[in-house]
């Protein structure tokens, strides 16, 4: 056989065992004489001591030769390590093998850089050669965890009687969001096909066919621009069900989690997550995303202000504007000169200034305090939980407040909540906005998509007041991050016709890209509803990357390039002809 044991699991009960191991050459060193190298696999590393005495000249000689990454085949016998070599931080610390033959399978060029110095390399580069980086523990650690997590996903769902299947690849351009990715059709010139965004209209029309239950590890594909936790390919974790409420599907997602990461990471997990309508996420946090790992909730102090002197809070006031912040319990960590760079990032984000209050005990500083009533600091205290606090504020326009919060909570986050690791904290968002209007279109388009349903009490608006409709809407966030998002769908035709006449979709170019959807929900459509988990991003946050590039095998560039294949690339003539295709450059240029 081609080996007996792994790299990464020998130790002392082995010792006196013959042993056969294979592995790449982590790193090799000459002790007078002795060679002492290390060979590893995905599973671990283990020590290999040469001793010239065991081995004839020629072949001694040739272990000598041995370099960094050549791969290689050991026979040999374990021993126990001398007490004062063993290594702790290994789990074959204890161990090494003393070898009887060891055999060169393939040598290795010189690396383009090291490979323990991965963190330090230059994007591209480490993409160009992502094989050698996939030989790094902790990348090929978030592959194997990504790969239990997706096992333990399926598990579950089977478990609760879910169907696994796949829907098609090659589809139809039904264009609504981000932008599709196109594929001609050589036995249909003119004419392509698009790649999915997502499975959502197949996934619908599988309920229309009675399956109740389904699911799918579906490979999606946006034409976007990229960021760290976005790609133009991407997998997603996605169910649908009949007969069901959100209640219903909440609830399952959350046992879901619960069982995967409990499974896979050994992370305690709680449920059920909590919830915050879209409206106090809002309010609260000053975005639909909340990280509550971090304490601080937006405040709105107009009241306390309403019979203040100071000229400049009151004629806002009067104007209809609003005085909101925040308290920071970690008041010492904020010092004059952060106030002063708050200050200035506000009015250079366009704001008038920074309102600040600290307090600590019964002292007071403020730019205001001579014009601070004792009321209005008894007040004040009532927001207070520890002895050492600040209160930054602003004054002005609602909308234009949220914004420029959000600016100074990023800063005081940075500077006060450094360490976030290890903790994960779940929200779920609902009661979204049905629809939101575009300015630049002149036109409501979907929150969401054109899919979901709209909240019962709500149908009755779509002529009147479609900007107040409220959607069966619910997002989950991890850590200020949206991990997933889901509706209850429309099931009725007419109600999907609304929709598509709100956002502004013509009768026959809805009938054009959706009609075999019209015409499904017209055959008994159920009740249905579902939800779609990004786990590339997902297993991020879980793993403690700050990138989903380093959950992926072999991902693309923020330009969307593959440097290791040079995707995208020219093609050749023929294949262009064969597809009715001809590339005017000079017009791209």
């Amino acid at each position: 056989m081609m080996r007996t044991h792994r790299c990464g699991e020998l130790n002392r009960k082995y010792a006196g065992k013959k042993v056969i191991l294979c592995g790449w050459v982590n790193s090799i060193r000459d002790h007078g004489g002795v060679i002492f190298f290390d060979i590893r696999d995905r599973y671990g590393i283990t020590q290999i001591v040469c001793s010239p005495e065991n081995f004839k000249e020629d072949e001694f000689s040739r272990i000598k030769s041995i370099r960094d990454e050549w791969v290689v085949r050991v026979e040999g016998t374990v021993r126990e390590r001398p007490i004062d070599t063993i290594n702790p931080k290994t789990p074959t610390g204890e161990i090494e093998v003393v070898p009887e033959k060891v055999e060169i399978i393939n040598t290795s060029l010189p690396l383009p850089f090291e490979i323990s110095e991965i963190e330090k390399i230059e994007e591209t580069l480490k993409l160009k050669y992502r094989y050698l980086h996939i030989r790094k523990s902790r990348l090929t650690e978030n592959l194997n965890k990504r790969a239990l997590f997706t096992y333990r996903i399926r598990e579950f769902l089977i478990s609760e009687d879910f169907i696994e299947v796949e829907t098609p690849i090659l589809t139809k351009s039904t264009p609504e969001g981000a932008r599709d990715f196109i594929v001609p059709s050589r036995l249909n010139p003119g004419k392509f096909y698009a790649l999915p965004q997502s499975p959502q209209i197949f996934k619908q029309l599988l309920m229309v066919g009675g399956l109740d239950r389904y699911f799918q590890v579906a490979r999606c594909f946006r034409d976007e621009d990229l960021r760290a936790d976005r790609q133009p390919e991407f997998t997603q974790i996605d169910i649908e069900l009949s007969f069901i409420n959100e209640d219903d599907i909440i609830s399952l997602t959350e046992r879901m989690l619960k069982y995967a990461i409990e499974k896979t990471f050994n992370i305690q997990i709680e449920i059920p997550f909590p919830h915050i309508s879209y409206d106090e996420a809002i309010s609260k946090y000053g975005v639909d995303t909340p990280d509550l790992r971090i304490p601080i909730e937006y405040i709105d102090i107009t009241s306390i202000f309403q019979q203040t002197e100071i000229k400049i809070l009151r004629d806002i006031i009067e104007k209809g504007g609003i005085i909101k912040g925040f308290v920071i319990n970690k008041g010492e960590k904020i010092s004059l000169k952060d106030i002063e760079n708050i200050d200035r990032i506000v009015r250079e984000t366009g704001g008038s200034g920074l309102g600040w209050i600290r307090l600590k005990g019964d002292d007071i500083q403020s730019p205001f305090k001579k014009f601070l009533f004792p009321e209005t600091i008894q007040k004040i205290k009532t927001l207070i939980s520890s002895e050492n606090s600040i209160v930054l504020f602003l004054a002005g326009e609602q909308k234009k407040i949220t914004g420029l919060l959000n600016v100074i909570k990023k800063y005081v986050i940075e500077k006060i909540f450094t360490d976030r690791t290890n903790v994960f904290k779940f929200i779920w968002v609902t009661n979204f906005p049905l629809f939101e209007y575009n300015p630049e279109e002149k036109r409501f388009q979907a929150v969401h998509h054109p899919f979901t349903s709209p909240r019962e009490e709500d149908i009755s608006k779509f002529k009147t007041d479609p900007g107040g409709m409220r959607s069966r809407a619910y997002d989950i966030v991890l850590n200020g991050i949206e991990i997933g998002g889901g509706s209850i769908r429309i099931n009725k035709k007419e109600i999907q016709e609304e929709v598509f006449k709100t956002i502004g979709l013509k009768q026959e170019d809805a009938q054009e890209r959706f009609g075999f959807l019209l015409r499904a929900l017209e055959y008994g459509a159920p009740p249905h509803g579902g939800i779609a988990l990004g786990l590339d991003r997902l297993i991020m946050l879980l793993v403690g990357e700050e990138s989903i590039r380093e959950t992926i095998a072999f991902p693309k560039t923020q330009k969307g390039t593959c440097p290791l294949t040079d995707a995208p690339s020219d093609v050749e003539q023929q294949l262009l002809k064969e597809n009715r295709i001809k590339v005017d450059t000079e017009k791209l240029k």
